[in-house]
């Protein structure tokens, strides 16, 4: 049984509902592109730190830093790998691999989709769709919902954490390396001695000039007692 079409109440009038939809698919198209080149830049840009860091392994001072920075660097380069692995699942029938083309997410313009029936089926179908334009809105819908929910829960859900990942790696290096660099004992005690001798040095300026200023006001008011 075929389901109904949700777009059978739209106006006689359709300009603006043309304009509409050609604007959606071009702005979920451009969004798709836009999440693959990013991801192919995360790909470039991970790969190449990953083997700076692991040809640099060697040198003690920067060997924590640097793992630490290609573990990050390597689950951001498994992310955008995923970011970018095409979705071709399909809607199924209950208790079986067959296609369900009765299924509202069945969409005879998505080659995911269409591939998976024979051409005589897939023919039917399209000219189905193209009888009307209740039917090619309800296919343009379906395809912008598609791209849309591959958009959110693949492509920029694992580019997301591509770069959460390259940027914890990457904050982490600097951490465990500033760690590394001022976290010697001996240097935290010699800055806390030189820290103490410069309080003690002021300190004892600050005594001087107190007794001499003490001793100052001393001398002016005997002074001012003799001229009484």
């Amino acid at each position: 049984m075929k389901r109904e079409n949700p777009f059978d109440q739209i106006p006689e009038d359709r300009t603006a509902v043309d304009n509409i939809l050609r604007i959606n698919v071009n702005n979920q198209v451009r969004l798709t592109v836009m999440a693959d080149q990013k991801a192919n830049i995360m790909i470039t840009v991970a790969s190449i730190v990953f083997s700076v860091t692991v040809a640099n392994l060697n040198n003690e001072v920067m060997k924590w830093p640097l793992l630490f920075f290609a573990l990050g660097c390597t689950v951001s380069l498994l992310a955008a790998i995923f970011a970018i692995i095409p979705q071709t699942g399909y809607p199924k029938k209950p208790g079986s691999n067959e296609i369900d083309r009765d299924s509202p997410a069945f969409n005879p313009l998505f080659f995911g989709h269409f591939a998976h029936i024979p051409i005589e089926e897939y023919k039917e179908d399209y000219a189905e769709t193209l009888m009307t334009d209740d039917r090619i809105y309800d296919a343009l819908a379906g395809d912008i919902y598609g791209i849309g929910t591959t958009l959110m829960n693949n492509k920029y859900k694992w580019l997301r954490r591509s770069y959460m990942a390259f940027l914890v790696g990457m904050s982490g290096a600097i951490t465990i390396f500033c760690i590394q660099t001022i976290g010697s004992v001996e240097w935290i005690g010699d800055l806390f001695n030189a820290i103490g001798g410069e309080i003690n040095l002021i300190w004892d300026g600050v005594k001087t000039i107190g007794g001499s200023l003490g001793e100052t006001l001393c001398q002016w008011s005997a002074k001012c007692r003799s001229n009484l």
